[in-house]
């Protein structure tokens, strides 16, 4: 067993490596344009055609990559069922670079409505986690699976620790004089050049053309359709949804108040962002798979999304910026857990020859709640500051109940024979 789970992970290790090199580029959005826009915002918001409070600015601009996401992920999973993770990888990770160079060009120029524009096509494209949740699930089981979607967070938390670190390091002029805001974004656009040329050498192909299914193009793009469906799909999908709704409203709610309440900068802000990845590295590389082997998936879920809620009040206390690394890690610790936890329920309900396109759906659930919890934190942050750390908690809390009190999640033994595990 031990033999096998390693082969596993060699054979998606080239995924992690992608990942971690387009959060990279992800994080820089939220490090840069948020004490950019909530600081006067100077000519990128003179480059809009309307005024309106920076917050509400902020909420809009980061929720554009999501809402491409939303309509893309569904589409790109069925596509990879049919035509196999790897060409489907290609082609979005191609698209994603051509994007950066257009991030950076927009940056450069002052330009925020090209800024929109490109994050929109780059989120259309975007599959990196639906297709890696995919090829995770063709080489695991359902023992390990848990811990390797984990892995997946991993990489995603540990570009949040390196990202923001590195994207206020090439922000600073005063370390080189031709550094700006929008080198960190020329950086990534390098890095993932060389990403595509090592995902076409080293990832090999985890769905063979004898097991890939025929999805005509009407399904792919009508896919997300089935989230409807009656069924204990649908409930986990509601459920999910509102846990991704608590954790992305939290990851854009905490930077703003650190800017509002305590004055941050680019390159202060980065190092709290940063830190806050740090429990969620730890998360995903031993909590998660040591609680999966102790407790079911939905009862891990239940628990670390109900803390998540309540921890995110500890944010609003009054504090020093120093509290702020203990207010920070609790959270950051139990979304690690509830991330992954998530994901493996719907990938353990769904059929093998299903994984792609339910994995695409939830990806579509976790990207619609990034969308909204993007502007419902800016409108209510331009009320009030703390009130959306309240909202969160409440959502949280009732993704735990939901879930608690109904059968979704719970995974009898004949879904095991039904999802080829």
């Amino acid at each position: 067993m031990a033999n096998r789970q390693d082969s596993s992970f060699l054979r998606i290790l080239p995924l992690y490596i992608v990942i971690f090199i387009g959060f990279v580029g992800y994080s820089l959005t939220i490090t840069i344009l948020t004490p950019i826009l909530l600081e006067g915002g100077g000519t990128l918001l003179s480059s809009l055609p309307f005024r309106v409070d920076p917050t509400i600015i902020l909420g809009i601009v980061l929720a554009i990559y999501p809402i491409g996401q939303f309509v893309g992920a569904p589409v790109m999973g069925a596509l990879s069922d049919r035509f196999g993770r790897k060409p489907v990888l290609l082609v979005s990770l191609t698209i994603t670079t051509i994007c950066f160079g257009g991030l950076g060009y927009a940056i450069q120029s002052n330009n925020l409505p090209l800024f929109m524009m490109v994050s929109l096509v780059m989120g259309l494209a975007e599959a990196n986690i639906a297709t890696a949740q995919s090829a995770v699930a063709d080489v695991t089981t359902a023992e390990n699976r848990t811990r390797m979607f984990a892995y997946i967070n991993l990489s995603a938390s540990g570009a949040f620790v390196i990202g923001p670190l590195l994207g206020g390091v090439l922000a600073d002029p005063k370390l080189v004089p031709w550094f700006n805001n929008s080198t960190p974004y020329w950086g990534v656009f390098g890095l993932l050049i060389l990403a595509v040329f090592f995902m076409l050498i080293a990832f090999k192909e985890t769905r063979p053309k004898e097991k890939r299914t025929e999805v005509s193009y009407r399904e792919a793009f009508t896919n997300m359709l089935t989230i409807f469906e009656p069924g204990r799909l649908r409930i986990i999908y509601l459920v999910n949804f509102l846990i991704y709704f608590a954790i992305f409203g939290f990851f854009r709610a905490f930077p703003m108040y650190l800017v509002d309440h305590f004055g941050m900068g680019v390159t202060e802000l980065a190092k709290y962002i940063a830190w806050n990845a740090v429990p969620v590295v730890i998360g995903s590389l031993w909590l998660t798979g040591y609680l999966a082997r102790m407790h079911s998936v939905r009862t891990i879920t239940i628990y670390s999304t109900a803390l998540l809620g309540l921890f995110c009040l500890l944010i609003i206390i009054p504090q020093s910026p120093y509290m702020l690394y203990l207010s920070l890690f609790l959270p950051g610790l139990a979304l690690a857990v509830a991330l992954p936890a998530s994901a493996t329920m719907i990938s353990l309900s769904a059929g093998a020859d299903k994984q792609g396109r339910a994995l695409g759906n939830n990806l579509s659930m976790e990207v619609g709640a990034e969308v909204l919890s993007g502007l419902g934190a800016g409108f209510l942050a331009a009320y009030l500051i703390q009130l959306p750390m309240f909202a969160i908690c409440a959502i949280a809390i009732l993704a735990a109940g939901i879930l608690f009190f109904s059968n979704g999640g719970k995974i009898k033994s004949s879904d095991f024979e039904t999802t080829g595990l």
